[in-house]
């Protein structure tokens, strides 16, 4: 008899455990949502300022799996997160508002007035989708020596983090088959 309730016991305690932690989880959900709603994640992961990468075959790295690189084939480093970067038949303004309106239709924020920033690019500020962790993303438009193309370089790298978990080049490719899409170009997968 006395096993028995000792036995019993356990169980009654073993299913007031699982109560308590179902409750638990159920609140820590709950504030997490209130938290990622309001927006405060994005004041408690502050973005800083951007890396403004020197772009080249022999540029400078991170030495974390946190970015993903797209240059020209001249300009590209030699780095498995990167890809070579589309040209467009048409002005440096015509291909910038295209890449800032398929950014912005992407969740990606047009960035003006950096303070550090580099003349001449142009800077998005992407969060990833849950966590809202801070990424940046930095073009520099090249015009061909002919004058006819242009093309860019673009860093997207995040803030925080040692593994990005290709989160930025996923992003990218989908942002580049966007742009590619609205300037009428075939697109490079």
């Amino acid at each position: 008899m006395a096993g028995e309730i000792g036995v019993l016991g356990v169980v009654v305690s073993l299913k007031l455990l699982g109560i308590l932690t179902i409750w638990a989880l159920l609140i820590l959900a709950g504030i997490l949502i209130v938290v990622r709603l309001t927006g405060l994640i994005d004041h408690l992961l502050p973005a800083g300022d951007p890396p403004n990468t020197r772009f080249g075959r022999d540029a400078d790295l991170p030495k974390n799996p946190n970015f993903f690189l797209a240059c020209p084939a001249d300009q590209l480093p030699d780095t498995d997160r990167a890809m070579e970067s589309p040209a467009f038949n048409a002005s440096v303004a015509t291909v910038t508002q295209v890449m800032i309106d398929a950014a912005a239709d992407r969740g990606m924020q047009l960035k003006t007035d950096i303070a550090g920033g580099m003349d001449g690019r142009i800077y998005f500020l992407a969060r990833t989708p849950v966590m809202r962790f801070p990424d940046w993303v930095e073009v520099e438009p090249i015009l061909s020596e002919t004058g006819e193309d242009v093309t860019f370089c673009l860093m997207a790298r995040s803030v925080y983090g040692i593994d990005d978990l290709g989160q930025n080049e996923k992003r990218t490719r989908a942002w580049l088959q966007d742009v590619q899409t609205r300037m009428g170009q075939p697109q490079d997968n």
